[in-house]
């Protein structure tokens, strides 16, 4: 019965360690740390437009060849704009300009480059450097302004407009031609 029991144990044993050997070799490896992810600190979009509102009513809508948006921020870079900016009497100007930057705290806008702004009256403005201040609503051009509509012609350094092109102000060098005809 001693051999009984020495094979009972052997076999007792030998079992054991199966189970053993079999738990370990069937066990998973621990899975390898995962990375974390950091979204690009800015996104490039191609064709994109962007458009400002307040208090439901449409401000303006800028559309890119290309934009570069800081994720943190949401300022953004603009390359080949044409835009198109709202007035509160229905009337529009649109822009075209070569680049530009949008300020999304201030609502300010920056074009320059071959900047050209027509309203919906024939009015024309081309100057190579333009801003709209977002929270005063006014456009203000610099770099060799021209203002053309019908026969009249204006030239400076500066202008300011409120209301579209119907009112503006010149600074520096500033003089008006009446009565020109292309």
């Amino acid at each position: 019965m001693e051999n009984k029991f020495k094979i009972l144990i052997v076999v007792g044993l030998g079992l054991f360690v199966g189970l053993v050997v079999w738990v370990v070799s069937t066990t998973p490896n621990e899975p390898p740390p995962t990375e974390k992810f950091e979204p690009p600190a800015k996104m490039t979009y191609e064709t994109n437009n962007i458009v400002e509102e307040k208090n439901g009513v449409k401000l303006f809508e800028l559309n890119s060849g290309k934009m570069v948006v800081d994720a943190a921020t949401q300022n953004a870079e603009f390359e080949n704009i044409q835009g198109r900016f709202y007035q509160a009497d229905g009337s529009f100007i649109e822009l075209t300009a070569k680049h530009g930057t949008y300020d999304h705290q201030s609502g300010d806008v920056h074009v320059e480059g071959e900047v050209t702004v027509t309203d919906s009256e024939g009015a024309k403005l081309i100057s190579g450097q333009l801003d709209w201040l977002g929270k005063e609503e006014i456009l203000v051009a610099t770099d060799n302004v021209r203002i053309s509509k019908d026969d009249m012609r204006a030239f400076g350094d500066r202008a300011e407009a409120r209301n579209g092109l119907h009112h503006f102000y010149l600074k520096g060098n500033a003089r008006v031609l009446k009565g020109v005809k292309d």
